[in-house]
């Protein structure tokens, strides 16, 4: 997964949008995280695993589309894989706006299936706790200059890198998603942001 690319591509769709929305100034990493939030959610709504109340608890992996402009063809998407791709934009999105974009570079021997001993469900959660503790928490300059000596990272920005792991082992060992699966993905939900953003249509 070439992350300097993705890293910069999402960053000029960010500065596109500052642009045609007149946002210059606007402090959006709020909005941003919020975003990220929502997108997890429709994730694990596709993955369905945690609908207990459900006879059908399968992920949505295969979905018909048939376009409603008349230029496009009909296709077969993975819902599933389109929403974890959505959330890799606010994820790419916060890194930029926050200049954490260092911990999202991650080996894959990091991505461990026993994290999973508390299920999916599990996994999950601890992995919007530490998307919050990101966001909300304000350690002290004290207390990052000891993270760092630590951890590599400001404890803020380690928060954030721990939520991105766990993501990522979700999709990976969860779900099966490969790497290559992931970028491939991205790429087609970028070209879509931009074409909404043209479009008017979202």
């Amino acid at each position: 997964m070439n992350l300097d690319k993705m890293l910069t591509a999402q960053a000029e769709l960010d500065k596109y949008i500052v642009e045609k929305k007149a946002l210059q100034g606007v402090d959006l990493v709020p909005n941003t995280f919020l975003a990220l939030q929502v997108e997890l959610a429709e994730f694990a709504n596709e993955g369905r695993w945690f609908k207990h109340w459900s006879d059908d608890r399968e992920p949505r992996t295969s979905k018909h589309v048939i376009p409603c402009l008349g230029n496009e063809f009909s296709r077969e998407v993975n819902p599933l894989l389109e929403e974890f791709a959505d959330a890799v934009h606010f994820f790419l999105s916060i890194a930029n706006q926050k200049g954490w974009q260092d911990a999202l570079y991650v080996y894959m021997e990091q991505l461990d299936v026993e994290e999973f001993d508390g299920g999916l469900t599990g996994i999950f959660l601890e992995m919007t706790y530490f998307i919050n503790k990101s966001y909300f928490e304000n350690p002290s300059e004290e207390k990052n200059e000891k993270w760092k000596e630590k951890f590599g990272f400001p404890q803020k920005q380690y928060w954030f890198r721990t939520a991105w792991i766990l993501f990522l082992n979700i999709g990976i060992n969860g779900f099966g998603f490969t790497l290559d699966q992931i970028e491939e993905a991205y790429w087609g939900k970028h070209e879509v942001n931009y074409q909404r953003q043209d479009s008017g249509v979202y």
